[in-house]
């Protein structure tokens, strides 16, 4: 058996310059694995790999990569070339590259395509780029509402161009508005006789073409759904968002959510290019910085109190430290809770009180153990009994704040109509920081007797 080709190994031949072994190492490889490592190879080499391949290989590779590496791909080719290999690929897919293109690019590109196709394209691209008309394919199956089941089933045996995904057909009236759905295998098992609108579906889920993609992808996931039909205000069919794109949806949008929760922008090709990550980490840094020295300023006015008992520098990095934790960890489920709408909106109230109950019994837990190992660490006090105090309750009193900011600050974002995702950066951490350890000094304050 010939082992597997990883993309090192394509890697060191690309880069020992020979196309022939090049050419021969793709043909060990399917057009899936070739867009996926062409995703991770810098320009020259992409170039390199794609010349290698056969001219008919090169559409199935490129309908395969991510949208946003194909389009830089595509802007390097010549015109017509870029032409040719569009046109080979689904209308959306290709509408889904070419509006990643710059619009000089763009135009250059059309100009090339036949006048019916090049506006069927511009059609798709005027959609935005992050709505159902934007994702929809206009390749949809259509029937009539009155044909019976063996006409509706010699249609789709006898059609000139099916399109690549038919799961479902989708039944209109005489004015070409949606009306029901029936699914092939529906379709098969009805008696032939039988009109479309006996055995249809009438209760079908349908978007228009302005909703949000990321609604699209909920929906298509609550009902388990493998196509959406689009439609008009007069619920006129456009067209149909199939699997295919719903899942591109699903990982771009749980992609975008963990890259903002990291404040490192929101798409994978932006961490690439040292210029586009520099321009998406240095806000959330300096907002980070920013919160660095709040916290420094409004611990000011406790000099005394860590002159008195400097041990109580000591356990400052865990505080802060196990309270950021758990804001990240409540705020990480709040955000993700209601990207996939399993947080719901009447019991916001519960969601709050159980993370800060859980904030209170972990910081307990954990409070009480750092307090009982403080004095190995070498940590001293004339009050031992009131230092471990302060250091079980401070833990306690962090985590709950941090619970209580890590659950609020989405929510409250949510209301806003605020991308939650970006409650978890420096929102959070700084709040949590600035909170837990001014309790701490304050506790510190009270329990042992001294002043700021």
């Amino acid at each position: 058996m010939t082992p597997a080709l990883n993309q090192n190994d394509l890697a060191r031949l690309v880069h020992a310059g020979d196309p022939r072994r090049v050419a021969r190492a793709l043909a060990r490889l399917d057009a899936v694995q070739v867009a996926g490592y062409l995703d991770n190879f810098e320009p020259h080499e992409q170039d390199l790999v794609f010349q290698a391949l056969p001219a008919e290989r090169r559409p199935q590779v490129l309908a395969a990569m991510r949208y946003e590496v194909a389009a830089e791909l595509i802007g390097r080719r010549a015109p017509e070339e870029a032409a040719g290999l569009l046109g080979d690929l689904q209308e959306d897919d290709a509408a889904d590259i070419l509006g990643r293109v710059d619009e000089a690019r763009l135009r250059e590109i059309l100009a090339h395509y036949d006048v019916e196709d090049a506006h069927a394209l511009e059609e798709l691209l005027a959609y935005g780029e992050r709505t159902a008309g934007g994702i929809m394919s206009p390749d949809v199956f259509s029937i009539h509402h009155d044909v019976t089941i063996a006409e509706a089933t010699r249609m789709v045996q006898t059609a000139d161009d099916l399109p690549q995904h038919v799961h479902y057909l989708y039944v209109v009236d005489e004015h070409d508005r949606l009306v029901g759905v029936i699914g092939l295998r529906q379709l098969v098992r009805s008696k032939p006789d039988m009109p479309i609108h006996a055995v249809m579906t009438t209760e079908l889920v349908s978007v228009t073409a302005e909703t949000d993609q990321e609604k699209v992808a909920e929906l298509a996931s609550r009902y388990d759904l493998v196509g959406i039909p689009v439609v008009d205000d007069q619920r006129r069919l456009l067209g149909v968002v199939t699997i295919d794109d719903i899942l591109d949806v699903v990982r771009e949008e749980a992609t975008e959510d963990i890259l903002k929760m990291a404040g490192a922008g929101q798409m994978l090709v932006d961490t690439r290019n040292f210029g586009a990550s520099f321009r998406a980490r240095m806000p959330w840094l300096l907002a980070a910085a920013a919160g660095g020295l709040l916290v420094a300023a409004s611990l000011q006015g406790f000099e005394g109190a860590l002159q008195a008992v400097p041990a109580l520098a000591l356990f400052m990095p865990v505080v802060a430290g196990m309270g950021g934790n758990v804001g990240t960890q409540s705020s990480t489920i709040v955000v993700r809770g209601l990207a996939v709408g399993y947080v719901e909106t009447n019991r916001l109230g519960r969601l709050v009180l159980r993370e800060v109950a859980l904030g209170a019994t972990l910081g307990a837990l954990y409070g009480t153990g750092i307090a009982v190992a403080a004095p190995f660490l070498g940590a001293t006090s004339s009050d031992p009994v009131h230092l471990g105090a302060v250091i079980t309750l401070g833990m306690m009193g962090s985590m709950m704040i941090a619970a209580a900011v890590g659950t609020s600050v989405p929510l409250l974002m949510n209301r806003l109509n605020i991308d939650p995702a970006v409650a978890t950066g420096p929102f959070v951490t700084t709040s949590v920081d600035i909170l837990g350890l001014l309790f701490y000094f304050w506790l510190a304050t009270v329990l042992l007797g001294i002043t700021g």
